[in-house]
């Protein structure tokens, strides 16, 4: 039984440091998208460097809920190249987005 126990404690141990370690996305509506775009702007060091920073996101809902048609815009390209691969394919909830609509975001990164 104390090893049963203690099998247990270990594999809570390891699911929740590897759901821990998986960066989670809050993408529940298009102020959520801004918010997660200044979060990934904040980790991202090419970003650091500039001293201000405007980037236009544009995508549509797909039939399965998922960012499609991406576009991101800004005068960093390996910026725009960084946020169009984290963003693409993501997964949306079903509540807040339309399908086949096109969304349009500004997200304006200040100086450090």
């Amino acid at each position: 039984m104390k090893n049963l126990k203690l099998l247990l404690v270990m594999c809570v141990i390891i699911l929740s440091s590897s759901v821990s370690a998986k960066e989670i996305r809050n993408l529940a509506n298009p102020d959520s998208v801004s918010v997660e775009v200044e979060r990934m702007l904040e980790n991202l060091e090419l970003a650091n460097q500039c001293e201000a920073l405007e980037i236009t996101i544009f995508f549509s809902v797909s039939e399965d809920q998922k960012i499609q048609s991406l576009q991101v815009s800004s005068s960093n390209e390996e910026v725009n190249s960084y946020i169009q691969k984290q963003l693409s394919n993501e997964q949306l909830p079903v509540e807040a987005w339309v399908k086949g609509k096109i969304y349009e975001l500004t997200v304006v990164k200040r100086m450090s």
